[in-house]
């Protein structure tokens, strides 16, 4: 009997130092409070990562602190990491309960939408709208994503598969987008985020390597791509540098280049360059275009052009594409086009119309060598979420107007560098999804034989 009562002490005892441990002191609050404030003025800086190591001391000093949780939330979604992101948010919600408010409705929303659970994420915009009103949730966006989800919902209701494969020999836990195809489909270009990058270089925003470029080969043992890094020896700087499109015989190719935050700083900002090759896909260095309406001081990126038409005997002409935001006083990244005649390329630049060109961000277009179908990747035309995938059709000089490649391509995430090859019936494209928990970009094929689609025909 004394035992028993020993015993039922011992757990009383226990049980009332457990709980002490874990009360949180008055200066922990208010060192808590000061973490989150300062975590808050990095993350509103766009200091994305110094936001989330403050925000970590911050939940250290005071677990049960709904703000530390909130920011914390919105810190890991910016970072991909949507998961932990959802960890927080989950908390944050739980300690207030009935008292939440718009904001943690709209990134729970968010959140919810990117790890493709779109039934909660309606829930949670509605809610916001709710909170918000009208006026409000139109400066958020917030009808424009639960017309995303409602989209979403209803490629599933209709049975839409996603008919993407991920490249695995290629994708890492970095990032890995912007593919082309030459040679059949047997070679494959692509920028990448990678340790290993040229200059070894960090952005201290997002704390992800430099971009540099890189080739790949399928090995005829494993049937697999195979990286092949002497091919570019040269080729990449110690800053940015991403490859954005090929010719279909591999002698040209166009890309992006931005060195301002690296030693060399041989450019202002991101810059358009061009390369030839005397054997298909071996480039030598690359050229920037000098063109100062082309490359101006503003952003540039993402080129790609027309095959050649010719007039006449003596006279021929290509189409560019690119973006830039140079208006972006009044959008977003628009996508432009210059001509390109006898090979030099005309002083003046033109946009897209508003149709294609939305005040969000468009980007990564693509053109068929014959100038009639773009591709291209656009957040604020209507998708399934992030950026989504899209084509206009050039009819008689007249874009029509951009359609969803639906659910068959795009995913609740961002989809972008779509590419087509209509000879091998097959197209790439790179995409944000989830390895290991992580998500990041990644690249993917796509069997396009049997579909029964316009730029098939």
């Amino acid at each position: 009997m004394q035992r028993i009562i020993f015993s039922i002490i011992l757990i009383i005892v226990s049980s009332w130092s457990f709980s002490q441990e874990k009360k949180t002191s008055f200066f922990d609050k208010i060192k808590c409070s000061k973490y989150v404030s300062d975590g808050t003025d990095f993350y509103n800086q766009g200091r994305t990562y110094d936001a989330y190591m403050v925000l970590k001391q911050a939940l250290l000093k005071d677990p049960k602190s709904w703000k530390a949780h909130y920011w914390m939330a919105n810190t890991e979604y910016d970072l991909n990491n949507f998961y932990e992101a959802k960890e927080h948010i989950d908390a944050a919600l739980t300690l207030l309960k009935d008292k939440a408010d718009g904001d943690l409705y709209l990134i729970a929303g968010r959140i919810y939408q990117n790890l493709n659970n779109i039934e909660v994420a309606l829930g949670y915009f509605k809610k916001a709208k709710e909170i918000y009103g009208e006026r409000v949730s139109k400066e958020f966006e917030i009808p424009s994503s639960i017309a995303q989800c409602e989209f979403a919902l209803n490629e599933t209701k209709n049975g839409i598969k996603n008919l993407r494969k991920p490249i695995t020999s290629i994708n890492t836990k970095y990032d890995e987008y912007g593919p082309i195809l030459l040679d059949g489909g047997r070679k494959l270009f692509y920028t990448a985020r990678q340790e290993e990058t040229t200059g070894g270089n960090l952005n201290p925003e997002d704390q992800r390597f430099f971009e540099d470029i890189y080739y790949a080969e399928i090995d005829s043992t494993t049937n697999e791509f195979a990286l092949v890094p002497e091919l570019l020896e040269g080729i990449n700087t110690e800053g940015f540098d991403a490859l954005n499109f090929i010719s279909h015989d591999g002698l040209y190719a166009l890309g992006t280049v931005n060195t301002s935050a690296s030693k060399e700083k041989t450019s202002e900002s991101s810059d358009l360059f061009e390369m030839t090759a005397d054997e298909p896909g071996v480039f030598s260095g690359m050229e920037l275009i000098k063109n100062k309406l082309i490359n101006s001081t503003f952003f540039e990126g993402a080129a790609c052009i027309t095959d050649t038409l010719f007039i006449d005997e003596d006279n021929f002409l290509q189409t560019m594409y690119f973006i830039s935001d140079r208006n972006a006083l009044k959008k977003m990244t628009d996508i432009y086009y210059v001509e390109k005649r006898n090979g030099i390329f005309s002083e003046e630049i033109k946009l897209l119309p508003d149709s294609i060109n939305t005040t969000g961000r468009e980007t990564t277009p693509f053109i068929t060598e014959d100038g009639r179908f773009l591709f291209f990747s656009s957040d604020a035309l209507p998708g399934m979420g992030g950026y989504d995938v899209y084509y206009s059709e050039n009819i008689g000089g007249t874009w029509s107007a951009p359609v969803n490649l639906g659910a068959a391509f795009n995913t609740v995430n961002d989809d972008t560098h779509f590419q087509i090859y209509p000879e091998i019936k097959k197209a790439v494209m790179a995409g944000m999804s989830e390895i290991d928990e992580l998500f990041n970009y990644n690249i993917f094929t796509i069997d396009l034989e049997g579909l029964d689609l316009p730029f098939m025909e």
